[in-house]
């Protein structure tokens, strides 16, 4: 990749790189060093130093998108700055068509204009529950909103959606029942919003449901309506992408657009400014993601050489789409969805590709793979191993089923009885190419779930990529085959250090799965809302899994978003053992994802307890004495279990009440511990005084959820812990909280605010 044809690219890394950092720098230092970097710059450029002035304006473009990146200050008006949570009486502006995630939920992007009468700013994501009326994009609504700063599960290793809304400019988040929506005004939705919604209708009336919702997603981006194992089966596929509007769709609709101007006879220019015009529509109609973003700025800039009869660099139009992007949405560089489209891009337009039809396909195939796998492994722990081989029979089929679905959308819009026949067409397409994912995905290993890499195993990745590319470039130049014999050994340089880097990369990436443990006990209560998810990691390498927070029906699946991501990057891919205390949602929901994804050796339940204490290297679990009385409440049937190393010990009370608590205490059992897990999420039903009284706990651990509507934890529950001189640690305030020792001192960590504790469990140890 030539600088001459690519002279965007370093203006582009600069500014994504500032944009980068913007966290850890202050917005005065990054003022200054712009200034610096512009006067020095221009010094350089009257002096000659050309090369000096590249480098130094550079860094000063780098500033520049680390200012950017660093946002402005919320204004004085902002809605997140209201005393919250509260409900307040908001009326606001729709920012965007409502999204219905489930059939009772939608999801509306409310730009606020007034909360309780007072002028305010700011959008708000409001979760409406039930049916509410049609709305659309621009359209003034007015409710009664429950208002929550956004928040997210701040466990190591997981998603921050949190994070995530703030870069969406979101930072407040709500409520609502759909009866208490009432529209202000009734507008037209916009033409765009039309066109969809005639589109999907169009394909609702013609197609059956799921061929319907896969159709939408292949054209629209719309997967609202796909059923689940369909889309399960496309991610386990490794063939996602096509399901995400991007430069696929947009190159396939250039290039209908284009060989039919040219059919019809039209002019080189004139085909590609409707192409243009077609594609820019086209953009508006399925929304400006990442991806869309992309591909459109691309395709324009390749239609406008076309149009100035210029020859377009493809490249340089990425760099200037990435540029564009970020200088409009800089939030955008960390979007799992701006990373994949651009990294694929690159890859294979970089990418030596063979000429012939099959060879050329897999090596577009793959250098797409290669272009992404770090991404894949940083935001979703996944490695496709059969992604390669299941893009040659998915794509011809998408882009076909792509090509004929535009054709019979369009057609619907003229004639329905014409739509039809053309639906009818694509049908087969849509039914082969589901059955072609499906038989990737059944593939034994077709997804392999591994740590997500860190900056330095990425970087090694990235430099031996490269290297392999210049070494390859060199032969090339040189008119000699890769494999040539007899070639120098600077020639064989970049060779030797591609590979290097690239095994180092794999080393360094793999270090999480091969580390031999460091013989301490680690228990990490993870933050999972309301509900409990334990990891033990025990002295000896072996884990074990206690609940697995809230599942199933419509609820967030805390097993498959929290447990797994967290475990996979902890180097965690087998559980010696998994604890099931009882079968509520909120312990019990997360479990079926866990057993899904993980190999696991022993599964314990209160009703199939452990039958006798289990040893892991220094470790000892042991079960607590089941419930006696039967016909008791199932939360006092719970499996309660005692882990001890040395002077540590940990209780985990599960949720049982008070009547198994007085069991416990009058059987006499041993149960005094270091680290108590608190039952049943500080309910006022548990925690009692005599229970305290044996436990003696030095440490206790809260798992609750932010904004239950429990009153978890109880405050005559906090009193009594306080009394008993335990210290408090609370997800819904610490996130994750990590226990860590090893048999003489006890480390706990508040992972929202990184946090580390020290408790003196021996007299003679100094912490």
């Amino acid at each position: 990749m030539s600088l001459q044809r690519t002279p965007l690219a370093p203006p582009a890394i600069a500014f994504g790189a500032g944009i980068a950092v913007a966290s850890v720098t202050g917005p005065g230092i990054l003022l200054a060093a712009w200034l610096a970097a512009v006067t020095i710059g221009m010094g350089l450029l009257a002096f000659g130093r050309t090369r000096g002035a590249t480098v130094v304006l550079l860094a000063g473009v780098a500033a520049v998108g680390a200012l950017r990146g660093g946002g402005a200050p919320l204004p004085l008006d902002h809605v997140a700055r209201l005393e919250l949570p509260s409900v307040a009486q908001v009326d606001g502006r729709l920012a965007a068509e409502p999204t219905r995630w489930a059939p009772d939920r939608t999801r509306l992007l409310i730009d606020a204009a007034h909360a309780d009468g007072s002028p305010v700013s700011g959008r708000i994501q409001v979760t409406v529950y039930g049916l509410p009326p049609p709305l659309t994009d621009g359209q003034r609504i007015a409710a009664p909103l429950k208002l929550h700063r956004a928040t997210g599960f701040r466990n190591p290793g997981t998603f921050d959606y949190a994070a995530h809304l703030a870069r969406e400019g979101i930072r407040v988040v709500a409520t609502a029942r759909a009866e208490s929506l009432t529209p202000l005004d009734d507008p037209s939705p916009p033409w765009s919003v039309r066109v969809k919604r005639a589109a999907i209708a169009a394909m609702d009336r013609a197609l059956p449901p799921a061929s319907a919702a896969l159709l939408a997603g292949l054209l629209l981006g719309d997967r609202t309506e796909l059923p689940r194992d369909i889309d399960d089966a496309f991610r386990l596929a490794g063939v996602y992408h096509v399901l995400a509007v991007s430069g696929f769709n947009v190159a396939l609709l250039a290039a209908a657009v284009w060989a039919l101007c040219r059919l019809l006879r039209l002019p080189r220019r004139a085909s590609a400014a409707i192409a243009i015009v077609v594609v820019i529509g086209f953009a508006l109609v399925v929304g400006p993601s990442p991806s869309v973003l992309r591909a459109v700025v691309m395709a324009v800039l390749v239609l406008a050489a076309l149009l100035l009869e210029r020859e377009a660099s493809v490249t340089n139009s990425l760099a200037l789409a990435a540029l564009a992007i970020l200088a409009v949405r800089p939030g955008d560089l960390f979007d799992p969805g701006f990373q994949l489209s651009f990294a694929a891009t690159l890859g294979i337009v970089v990418a030596p590709l063979s000429r012939g039809a099959v060879l050329g396909a897999l090596g577009v195939s793959t250098a797409a793979q290669l272009a992404v796998l770090p991404v894949t492994l940083a935001h979703f722990n996944q490695l496709s191993t059969i992604g390669v081989v299941a893009n040659l029979g998915v794509v011809p089929l998408a882009g076909a089923a792509t090509i004929v679905g535009l054709v019979a959308v369009s057609l619907s819009f003229l004639s329905e009885t014409v739509g039809v026949v053309a639906f009818d067409a694509v049908w087969p397409v849509l039914l082969a190419l589901r059955g072609v994912v499906a038989l990737a995905a059944r593939m034994p290993g077709a997804v392999v779930h591994l740590p997500a890499p860190g900056w330095i195993a990425v970087t090694c990745y990235v430099g031996g990529l490269a290297f392999l590319l210049a070494w390859y470039g060199d032969r090339a130049r040189d008119g000699r085959p890769a494999n040539s014999a007899g070639q120098s050994r600077g020639g064989r340089s970049p060779l030797l250090l591609g590979i290097g880097l690239l095994v180092l990369a794999v080393g360094v990436a793999a270090w999480p799965l091969v580390r031999p443990s460091d013989g301490r006990l680690r228990l990490t209560v993870l933050d999972v809302g309301q509900g409990d998810a334990i990891v033990i990691e025990m002295p000896d390498g072996r884990a074990i899994l206690v609940d697995a927070g809230s599942g199933g029906p419509m609820r967030l699946d805390a097993g498959e978003r929290v447990v797994a991501p967290f475990l996979w990057n902890r180097g965690i891919l087998r559980l010696a053992g998994v604890a099931v205390t009882h079968d509520d949602a909120d312990h019990a929901g997360g479990m079926a994802a866990v057993r899904r994804l993980f190999r696991i050796d022993e599964q314990w339940t209160g009703a199939n307890p452990p039958a006798e204490p289990r040893r892991f290297g220094r470790a000892l679990v042991t079960p607590l004495p089941p419930l006696d009385a039967p016909g008791g409440r199932r939360n006092d049937a719970s499996l309660v279990l005692r882990i001890e190393m040395g002077l540590a010990s940990f209780l985990l009370a599960s949720d049982i009440g008070a009547a198994r608590e007085h069991e416990l205490v009058a059987s006499g059992t041993r149960f005094g511990s270091t680290v108590l897990k608190v039952a049943h999420h500080g309910s006022r039903s548990s925690t009692t005084t005599a229970f305290l009284r044996e436990a003696r706990p030095t440490v206790a651990a809260i798992s609750v959820g932010p904004r239950n509507p429990y009153g978890h934890p109880d405050p005559g529950v906090l009193a009594r812990l306080a009394e008993a001189g335990a210290q408090i640690y609370r997800t819904d305030r610490d996130g994750a909280v990590i226990f860590e020792t090893d048999g003489r001192t006890l480390m706990v960590t508040r992972w929202a605010q990184r946090r580390v504790d020290r408790f003196c469990l021996d007299g003679e140890t100094i912490c």
